[in-house]
């Protein structure tokens, strides 16, 4: 632990944050555990003395989506890295360039240790996301209070959408719904569980 108060972990590793296109980038780093520090404060102790080490503080970012990102506002620019993409581009190895996607392999977006983390293709990554246990035993609600639509009322709608006689346009005003929602219900994208016995 350092006179800051900021404790290291055994075997870290600490990296500078580049940003491109700044004439003055500001000073960040990142760890090979997914940690952030920053060096923008100054002690008047650093600004008499040339020589002296620049002091770290540790930060935690902001989370957006659930992945810890940086966010920093400089030179009139506002900039936004995540924490797990950064990690990876300085201390995972891309096996392949088509791996431009990074997973967390334990599905923890909190979880930015280099270990955790891996390059991927986009169907790579789709098909990890797939596994994700979060989301296999989500439970999607059959009906909510506010919907304007039964199960009853769908399987109407199903029968009805049979016949190319009827209009979409006139089975959407018939049930309050849009055309959208229709070509939805249609395509199986919305109320795919009510089917017609």
């Amino acid at each position: 632990m350092d006179a800051k108060g900021n404790q290291s972990f055994w075997n870290e590793k600490w990296v500078p944050i580049m940003f491109e296109g700044l004439e003055k980038p500001p000073h960040y780093e990142v760890s090979n555990y997914g940690r952030l520090r920053s060096f923008q404060s100054s002690t008047s102790s650093q600004i008499n003395n040339p020589n002296a080490k620049p002091i770290s503080k540790a930060i935690k970012g902001s989370v957006i989506q659930g992945y810890r990102s940086l966010n920093i506002r400089s030179e009139g620019k506002t900039l936004n890295r995540y924490v797990h993409k950064l990690v990876a581009e300085h201390f995972v190895t891309r096996a392949q360039p088509e791996q431009t996607f990074v997973i967390h392999i334990d599905y923890d977006k909190q979880n930015n240790y280099y270990k955790n983390l891996r390059w991927v293709t986009k169907d790579e990554m789709i098909a990890h996301n797939r596994e994700n246990p979060s989301l296999k035993n989500r439970q999607l609600p059959r009906q909510t209070r506010n919907y304007k639509l039964t199960e009853s009322k769908v399987r109407i709608i199903k029968k009805l959408l049979l016949n190319d006689k009827n209009r979409l346009k006139m089975i959407a005003k018939q049930f309050g719904i849009t055309h959208t929602q229709l070509n939805r219900i249609r395509s199986g994208e919305n109320w795919k569980h009510v089917t017609l016995d």
